[in-house]
């Protein structure tokens, strides 16, 4: 678990710079909106003064030398060719919108697997605090048992009462008794038979 733990922080610590990242791209992609709107209504107002002018100099033009029939049509398709190059340009301009629309989206995705990441996070946190309280907890008594286990193993040397008994079963290890014991033993086996 606490693996996982870790796969869960790295991967929340991967997805916050992901964000950092989308973040920053946001940011230029929004000065790059702003500065690409700027110029085109710039261009599209000097386009405009440059028609407007253009316009009254070939009308100028045309009416001192008599060719207003021919010019009109040259001037009306340059205009519109003129204007098609201003639509592609604000077709290209609106696509580039779209892409960075299309990039908040994905961003907003990565924000709400982020917050279940940290979800996630939080829970197995809950869930390792409990484990090692367990631990803690089986530590504790493990301890506890351990010095149970040396009272135990040093009471025969200490204990008043074991060291009477024993005394007495050292008294009792004399040949009458080993005789008695042998005694017993064979009357032991004989009856076994």
């Amino acid at each position: 678990k606490v693996q996982h733990l870790s796969e869960k922080r790295f991967y929340l610590e991967i997805l916050k710079k992901r964000e950092d990242s989308l973040e920053k791209q946001k940011a230029e992609l929004i000065n790059q909106k702003s500065s690409l709107l700027k110029i085109f209504v710039y261009a599209k107002r000097k386009m405009t003064e440059e028609e407007d002018n253009f316009t009254r100099e070939v009308i100028e033009f045309n009416n001192e030398y008599g060719l207003t029939s021919n010019r009109d049509l040259l001037i009306k398709k340059r205009v519109k060719t003129e204007i098609n190059d201003l639509e592609n340009e604000a077709a290209l301009l609106k696509n580039e919108m779209e892409s960075m629309e299309h990039k908040n989206v994905q961003l907003k995705a990565l924000q709400l697997q982020k917050n279940e990441l940290k979800q996630d996070l939080f829970t197995l946190q809950s869930k390792l605090k409990d484990l090692e309280k367990v631990i803690r907890e089986a530590e504790r008594m493990t301890k506890d048992l351990e010095a149970e286990k040396v009272q135990v193993t040093e009471k025969p040397q200490t204990d008043p009462e074991c060291l009477r008994l024993k005394k007495e079963l050292e008294n009792c290890r004399d040949e009458d008794w080993e005789n008695m014991c042998e005694t017993l033993r064979t009357e032991i086996e004989i009856l076994q038979m």
